[in-house]
């Protein structure tokens, strides 16, 4: 994007997407500018409350190629199901090496089912240059907070340090 605005682009269009869209009214120099799903009814559905919510004109893309093309998107969220994030990394990975010049990926939890899958991901990311981060919403809420200090105060006593 060619201002000091960041714009995002999401990858899946159900629940955590519109979560994380509904949060984005919060965010200051940041612009939902697109979304893709397999579903073109869901992308559009989610682009049109970005819309709404007036955090972004955001519009569904036909493919994460053109969204991740799209020189107005700079970032990625990755929010769509965990059996596809392999696939979808690839996509986005391969979009850049063609010549896209995406600036990171935020991946919603979890990061991959397996080791393997998240090894392969790490790959992926690492040979295209890419910036990447997790998107872990719950980390500190109070509720986890809190069940972390129990487990820490009466697990750790009786089993030691995991």
């Amino acid at each position: 994007m060619s201002s000091d605005r960041l714009g995002i682009g999401f990858i899946g269009s159900g629940f955590i997407t519109r979560f994380h869209i509904q949060s984005m009214v919060g965010v200051r120099e940041a612009d939902v500018l697109g979304v893709w799903s397999p579903n073109d009814e869901h992308a559009e559905a989610a682009a049109a409350l970005a819309r709404d919510l007036d955090v972004g004109a955001a519009r569904a893309f036909a493919s994460i190629e053109a969204m991740v093309a799209d020189p107005a998107v700079d970032a990625v969220w990755l929010c769509g199901p965990n059996h596809t994030r392999v696939a979808n990394i690839d996509a986005v990975c391969a979009t850049l090496t063609a010549g896209a010049t995406l600036r990171g990926v935020a991946c919603e939890k979890p990061l991959a089912r397996t080791v393997a899958e998240a090894k392969r991901i790490k790959t992926l990311v690492d040979e295209a240059g890419l910036s990447h981060g997790y998107l872990e919403n719950q980390l500190f809420a109070p509720a986890v907070t809190r069940g972390r200090e129990l487990l820490w105060r009466r697990g750790a006593a009786l089993t030691g340090r995991p």
